[in-house]
């Protein structure tokens, strides 16, 4: 049997072995997006301690780039899902199923572990006559350390969909 390494995704435990790369969880691989994930995790990874402070993620090393896209991927679906007051109460239901900490941060918010050392909340605000709907989701300032900015992208992609799914 390969060595490897276990490492948590959203807190369940997924093993990685060396030198393969192989990534499973309960047995059963991963999906190959989790795995990419794990995979350039464990290469990147510098040790660096969490800031504790939350950026957009087009605040985050070349994340600028690729603001757009995350917007539509991640930011737009959950504004849609939960952008309402019967949408709020779904997204913090399902927002506490999927582990996540509740913030004090806009009308909701909820902060998720995705890797050791690599956090990521989503934010809602609900619309009105005014002002439409938003959502944003923020990494800890220290992400970049941890995975580049397309990664990122794809992790907040995950997790709108978890909570997406979660919610129905």
């Amino acid at each position: 049997m390969p060595d490897g390494v276990t490492a948590p995704f959203f807190g369940q435990a997924h093993a990685v072995t060396h030198p393969g790369g192989d990534v499973s969880a309960d047995g059963a691989p991963a999906h190959v997006a989790v795995s990419i994930l794990l995979l350039h995790y464990l290469l990147r990874a510098d040790a660096v301690v969490p800031a504790g402070e939350w950026l957009a993620f087009r605040e985050l090393p070349d994340g600028l780039f690729y603001a757009a896209s995350f917007a539509q991927r991640a930011e737009s679906p959950l504004a849609q899902a939960f952008g309402s007051e019967a949408g709020l109460a779904r997204f913090r239901a399902a927002a506490a199923s999927a582990g996540g900490l509740p913030l004090q941060l806009a009308d909701a918010a909820f902060a998720f572990q995705a890797l050791p050392r690599l956090a990521l909340a989503a934010l809602v605000w609900v619309g009105d006559d005014e002002f439409p709907a938003q959502a944003s989701v923020v990494f800890d300032a220290t992400a970049g350390h941890y995975l580049p900015a397309e990664d990122l992208a794809g992790l907040g992609g995950l997790l709108a969909g978890r909570l997406i799914s979660g919610a129905r």
